[in-house]
């Protein structure tokens, strides 16, 4: 589990900046507040764009619907896009996407669905647990931080680390293999 306040004390090291963030987090001196809400703010643009581009999160709720349609209103999380929807016996249904709602077979529904994580504040944890670690979003704050300074050179090149950093996951995870094909 990444908390927030793992990630900005991460993020604030990798800049620079991790004594007076350290210092205002341990309630030491106020110095620091600015900086740590601004990381705050780029922890959140960090796990929106984890899971918008690179590794989705996914949810399931299981619904009840006497017309068949479902609001997304009536889900926990918001929803980037349905998935799957399957009745109560585990069966795939079919579905059609409506701008405020989905509709189905009326009955008990299971829907799987990818999701946008809320945004958190400093004492959040963040909602992915495989793949991404704390230095993903130490890269990608301290890219966010500095882009918002205006220190492109700085951005850039960490910019490029936390996309080494994900490029690196993608080559580690396990994937599937194509068997080469012999030719007689």
């Amino acid at each position: 589990m990444i908390t927030v306040k793992e990630a900005v004390q991460a993020a604030a090291e990798t800049l620079g900046l991790g004594e007076k963030v350290n210092a205002y987090l341990n309630g030491e001196t106020s110095e620091g507040q600015a900086e740590t809400e601004h990381l705050t703010r780029c922890f959140s643009v960090v796990e929106n764009e984890l899971a918008l581009d690179y590794f989705p999160l996914t949810a399931e709720e299981t619904l009840q619907t006497d017309t068949g349609a479902v609001y997304f209103s009536e889900f926990s999380k918001s929803i980037v896009r349905v998935l799957k929807v399957t009745d109560e016996w585990g069966n795939n249904v079919p579905f059609k996407l409506y701008p405020e709602y989905l509709k189905a077979q009326s009955g008990q529904l299971t829907v799987t669905y990818s999701y946008v994580p809320l945004e958190k504040d400093i004492d959040g944890v963040s909602d992915f647990t495989l793949f991404v670690c704390v230095r993903h979003f130490a890269y990608g704050m301290a890219a966010e931080y500095a882009l918002s300074l205006g220190l492109f050179e700085e951005a850039a090149v960490y910019s490029k680390k936390y996309k080494d950093a994900i490029a690196a996951t993608y080559r580690l995870s396990p994937s599937k293999k194509i068997r080469a094909r012999r030719w007689v």
